[in-house]
């Protein structure tokens, strides 16, 4: 077992990962260099398989190749040494059947992979009259309660992303980010501050910045979880549709890491 910088890795590991399945562009990022991961194999030069790690709160795994259960297993337990691992399959991937049942935790995830261009959104873009909507710059990054969102750091973030966010004097109390970019697409993440929350803020951000990416030429996609009903009724009303569901497998860090981290 080999572990890469992952723009290190070759275009024999790169050619092995679909350009399908649950957040596939996460993978493709972090062998891009525009988000955070990492890659192991077992031979850079001529692999058989190999799992690429992107470092997000769910810090979800990608396995690809010629695959059984103990290579799975020992993947798992390799890269669980240094943080959380999700694993999510849909429910006809034969991939299921290697995966250790040793998960401490299983959920249901939702991708919404496009938007309808019918379901108007600019109508929601509107801030009420107490806070302020902006584009977020290099003097907002900073200041956002969700950062580097998807991408490699603060200050690589708005080269690889766009966002806004709403104010309430010099403070930011909501805000959307989509990035970073994979294949003419971006991945939107928001998130509101405890005490603005059910006011319908998140709409206002995440349609300023639809609209702007769509301008752009970028479509956008959302990832959510079924239980996460609030983020999955926020996408339908921004008119995101062909939801795909998958089977999340996670695994908490070792207790090792857990008390000594090291990432």
């Amino acid at each position: 077992m080999i572990e890469l910088q992952p723009v290190e890795a070759r275009s024999a590991i790169r050619g092995m990962f679909p350009q399908s399945g649950h957040t596939w562009r996460r993978a493709f990022a972090v062998l891009d260099g525009s988000s955070r991961g990492r890659c192991i194999t077992d031979d850079p030069e001529t692999p058989t398989w190999s799992a690429v790690q992107e470092f997000s709160d769910d810090s979800v795994v990608y396995l690809a190749g010629s695959l059984d259960h103990t290579t799975v297993t020992n993947v798992i337990e390799h890269l669980r040494r240094n943080r959380i691992v999700t694993l999510a399959l849909a429910d006809n991937d034969p991939r299921l059947d290697l995966i250790p049942d040793t998960a401490t935790d299983e959920r249901v995830d939702i991708d919404f992979e496009d938007r309808d261009p019918s379901i108007d959104i600019e109508r929601l873009t509107s801030p009420p009259p107490d806070l302020r909507l902006a584009r977020i710059d290099h003097d907002l990054v900073p200041r956002c309660m969700w950062s580097p969102w998807m991408t490699m750091s603060l200050d690589s973030a708005l080269d690889h992303g766009l966002g806004y966010c709403l104010l309430d004097g010099d403070e930011v109390v909501a805000e959307a980010f989509a990035g970073p970019l994979v294949d003419g697409a971006m991945e939107m993440a928001t998130i509101t501050t405890d005490a603005y929350q059910r006011r319908g803020l998140a709409a206002i951000v995440c349609a300023k910045t639809i609209l702007e990416c769509e301008r752009l030429g970028y479509t956008t996609w959302w990832n959510t979880s079924l239980a996460n009903v609030a983020s999955a009724g926020l996408a339908r009303k921004l008119g995101y549709r062909v939801e795909q569901h998958y089977r999340a497998f996670v695994w908490e860090p070792s207790e090792t890491t857990k008390t000594s981290p090291t990432a």
